[in-house]
């Protein structure tokens, strides 16, 4: 598990990194996990980019060139501004919302097929070192989602997503999930010590990977980067037993055998991408 963080998709201006498990993306302030508990992206990136020739990647104030982050525990795509031009222009499209942001997640119980959405609040106090919780004087969030398959593990009722999130709150997705009762699989910060102990004996992280991000190159050409899922969580869905249902059946499937993620489902690819962050 974990591994190097590879480049997935370079432009002259800007590029997508795929980070592993383990990796903070630090950008900028103090390293929020204990040394020797997870390695700093910016020190991967500053080799990536030398500072002399990029020297966004060494400006906190320009959360060195990173547009957003993922969770330590967590996997998948970032962007990443080379220039400050690119930087701003990135931005631009994250807060018009005309970057996708898509995922795979594994939660707790069979979540209904019919729910397609979850808008509830979070809340956040930088700073402070607690969990984002929701609350309504929290911030707009909303995340749109597709059940693709029910599974079991020792008796335990499962259910994988794809998801995609229009807004970027910190811990939005382990959040909303926690809160309608379905929180991710292994995630010890959201869902209870018992849970989480009981889920790590046989997945060896959090199951929450971003596959896919799209967005808009220095010409306004749409790019699209692309990451499968790794080793372990392919590991992890080879011991799940499906729900009997045809649903269950091709999700799964195209999950375990494709390399780039499957096209998303009509909940997803139908839904208003630009709303504002």
């Amino acid at each position: 598990m974990g591994g190097e963080p590879l480049v997935v998709l370079e432009l002259a201006d800007r590029l997508a990194l795929q980070k592993p498990p383990g990796w903070e993306v630090d950008q900028g302030g103090a390293f929020t996990w204990p040394a020797g508990l997870a390695r700093r992206l910016s020190g991967r990136l500053r080799a990536l980019l030398p500072q002399r020739r990029h020297p966004i990647v060494g400006d906190s104030a320009h959360q060195r060139g990173f547009l957003h982050r993922l969770d330590v525990p967590s996997s998948g795509l970032l962007l990443v501004a080379k220039t400050f031009a690119a930087y701003h222009d990135l931005s631009l499209q994250l807060n018009a919302g005309s970057v996708v942001r898509d995922y795979c997640v594994v939660c707790h119980g069979w979540l209904p097929h019919r729910r397609h959405e979850v808008t509830a609040r979070v809340h956040w106090i930088r700073g402070s070192g607690r969990p984002s919780d929701v609350a309504r004087w929290g911030r707009p969030a909303r995340t749109r989602l597709a059940v693709l398959a029910h599974a079991v593990r020792v008796g335990v009722a499962l259910s994988l997503l794809e998801i995609r999130i229009l807004t970027g709150r910190r811990h939005q997705i382990r959040t909303q999930c926690g809160h309608i009762g379905h929180g991710t699989l292994c995630d010890g910060r959201y869902t209870p010590s018992r849970t989480f102990l009981a889920d790590s004996e046989w997945c060896p992280r959090n199951f929450l990977h971003r596959c896919r991000v799209t967005f808009q190159d220095a010409a306004g050409v749409e790019r699209e980067a692309c990451a499968g899922l790794p080793p372990e969580l392919l590991c992890a869905l080879a011991l799940l037993r499906l729900r009997p249902t045809p649903c269950s059946s091709e999700g799964l499937s195209h999950w375990q055998r494709a390399s780039v993620p499957p096209a998303f489902g009509p909940g997803l690819r139908d839904c208003d991408v630009r709303t504002p962050c």
